[in-house]
């Protein structure tokens, strides 16, 4: 089974997007330099940008790639349980990971503390592809409706696909902006 995390960061690559992970580097079986761990601690950034020659493999235990920190480049590795955020570096839009997301991060991001109940309504992760602008374009004259029924139009999976994809959203939460 491909992990969420996996799902996320290819349907990112497929839609000509940069995948953009929030890491734990103080997470057990973190393996990247010591004075990254030592600055960046629980709010690592990495941007998995495909321009550059990462040699980005996922495993069963996490996600590998080659990264450049100030120009020196290393085999970096973060096991699933290190990544608690994966977006879209552009937009912002991805999925949060509550159960591997550091207390300090979840403190300082105002979400709500282990010991609170979760929500019951879940929202469900939204695809991440460029999208038309909501204006319409100068002498377009389809209506609104029209516009909204064009849209919902898209192919969706169909039978037990659907009912797979939806047990996977069920457990994120969308994100709109970064920070």
């Amino acid at each position: 089974m491909v992990h969420p995390v996996q799902s996320v960061v290819e349907s990112l690559y497929a839609a000509g997007r940069c995948p953009r992970l929030h890491l734990n580097a103080l997470f057990d079986g973190v393996v990247c330099p010591d004075f990254i761990k030592e600055q960046w601690r629980e709010r690592l950034i990495i941007d998995l940008d495909a321009s550059y020659p990462l040699d980005l493999s996922f495993e069963e235990t996490g996600i590998a790639a080659d990264l450049s920190f100030g120009g020196y480049v290393t085999r970096c590795s973060f096991p699933w349980g290190a990544v608690y955020v994966v977006a879209d570096r552009s937009t912002g839009r991805g999925i949060v990971l509550d159960q591997n997301m550091p207390e300090s991060v979840r403190r300082g991001r105002g979400t709500r503390q282990s010991n609170e109940p979760a929500p019951q309504n879940r929202t469900e992760l939204r695809p991440v592809i460029p999208e038309a602008s909501e204006k319409p374009a100068v002498g377009d004259d389809k209506s609104s409706a029209q516009r909204s029924a064009a849209s919902n139009s898209a192919v969706k999976p169909a039978g037990k696909e659907e009912e797979a994809v939806k047990k996977r959203r069920a457990t994120f939460r969308v994100i709109d902006g970064g920070g």
